[in-house]
This record gives structure tokens, C-alpha cells and sequence, in this order.
């Protein structure tokens, strides 16, 4: 794989990161605005613990955003140079599956091809670290091969 094809795999990534993370903003958008209760108002009980819980998931939502705003900035980070080692910005064929590694990330697609982040504390990663490709290994009691690297 070429400099540039890397480099459509790295904006396809980013583009679906933040797509996630545009989700998860309008997520926190929505359970923020539930939460709100006008005070001019009159509510029951049933309204207050609504409100307290859409609050609490808005929190939670927060957090998600949070880690996923870490992680379009750590995907855009990432030097996608053509490699010959396993290191964060390689792209990984193992099995025909495709990885790029350095960042976490739901599968998504790159000129018809599906690719997965994964993060270097990966315990894939752990096993894959000073492999080169046509290396053989055995992960989870099963043996596999390293079809290439870039």
C-alpha cells in the first residue's frame, strides 16, 4: 500500500470518528435539553425523575464525548508513513482482516475495504509487536499469519 492510499485510510478513519463523535454530541444535546425543567412550571415527581435521569445520562454522554473527541485527535495525530513495522500508523493484513494501528475504532470502510483500529495496550498488539509480514503466531489458541505490513 502506497503513501497516498494510507493516507485515504487515515481520513476515512478520522471521517468515521467523527461521525461517531457527532453523534454522541447530539446524544448529549438531547439529554441535556430533557433534563431541563422550566421553573415557571408546575411538574410531578414523575417529571423531576425523568429529568434527573435523562441529567445523568447526559453525563454519561459527556463522558463517551470526551474520549471520543482524545480519539479523533489521536487518530489525526498518527504519522501514517509507509512502514515496514508494526507501530502505531502501520496498517496490518492479518488473516485477510485489515488494522490500523495506534487508535480504537469501529470497523469502517476505505476503497471497499473494511479496516479496525487498534490500540497499542491491545493485547493483539502485544503479540504482533517485532513481527514482519509472512511471521506466523498463535493468539487466542489460534495461529496466524501476517499477510503484510505498511
Amino acid at each position: 500500500m502506497d503513501g497516498k492510499a494510507k493516507l485515504r485510510v487515515k481520513e476515512a478513519l478520522v471521517a468515521h470518528l467523527e461521525a461517531h463523535l457527532r453523534a454522541t454530541d447530539a446524544a448529549v444535546g438531547r439529554e441535556d435539553s430533557a433534563a431541563r425543567l422550566d421553573p415557571d412550571s408546575s411538574f410531578s415527581v414523575d417529571d423531576q425523575s425523568q429529568s434527573d435521569e435523562a441529567g445523568d445520562l447526559g453525563g454519561l454522554y459527556e463522558d463517551v464525548a470526551e474520549r471520543q473527541h482524545s480519539t479523533v485527535a489521536q487518530a489525526e495525530s498518527i504519522d501514517f508513513a509507509p512502514t515496514s513495522e508494526i507501530r502505531p500508523g502501520a496498517i496490518v493484513v492479518l488473516d485477510d482482516n485489515h488494522y490500523v494501528v495506534g487508535v480504537v475504532s469501529s470497523p469502517f470502510e476505505c476503497d471497499g475495504v473494511t479496516y479496525e483500529g487498534m490500540t497499542t495496550d491491545a493485547p493483539l498488539y502485544a503479540a504482533l509487536k517485532d513481527l514482519h509480514p509472512g511471521d506466523t503466531f498463535t493468539f487466542a489458541a489460534t495461529e496466524h499469519r501476517i499477510d503484510s505490513v505498511s
